[in-house]
């Protein structure tokens, strides 16, 4: 289920998330307001879209590490090093963004590294969520821990397994 699905600008993947999970990743797709257009967090932000969002202006998925324009691109990801001054410098000018988007760009970052069917994906967004939690000097919660969290109250794991997704192992 990682193909595209034709005429929807989510990948496929999303569909096999909890509701919870996929508006988490959707709220993160908007941007900072009231920030300045070279911000730091730009560059985080145009690899966050591509990595969820077709590329309207190509009618597909952007490749790993394909260069694109402003709005979404995944050069700077594909590059370890500079994926990982990227997330440093995003950092060192948190304090500059509004608390309500860092979150949920966290967030989404944190599902992401998770559940992305892409190796690649998970390891750079999985450095963004830790990078975050080091930040705020808390624990990164576990897969588990946050298929608990944003299970739709209980009612994902029993829906998605109606519909031959395997949500989360259970840990008893």
């Amino acid at each position: 289920m990682t193909e595209a699905v034709e005429n929807c600008v989510v990948p496929a993947w999303l569909m096999g998330l909890s509701y919870q999970q996929q508006s988490v990743i959707l709220l993160a797709l908007r941007g900072p307001d009231g920030v300045r257009k070279e911000h730091p967090a730009k560059q985080i932000h145009t690899a966050y879209r591509a990595t969820v969002l077709r590329a309207a202006f190509r009618g597909r998925f952007l490749r790993w590490g394909e260069a694109a324009d402003g709005f979404m691109s995944l050069e700077l990801i594909a590059h370890p090093s500079d994926w990982s001054a990227a997330i440093k410098t995003f950092f060192k000018h948190v304090d500059e963004l509004p608390h309500h988007y860092v979150s949920h760009l966290a967030h989404a970052a944190e599902i992401i590294g998770y559940r992305h069917p892409d190796e690649r994906f998970r390891l750079a967004w999985g450095l963004f969520y830790r990078a975050w939690c080091d930040d705020k000097h808390v624990n990164p919660e576990s897969h588990d821990q946050m298929n608990l969290r944003l299970n739709d109250w209980g009612t994902a794991q029993l829906r998605l397994r109606q519909l031959g997704f395997d949500f989360f192992e259970d840990t008893k």
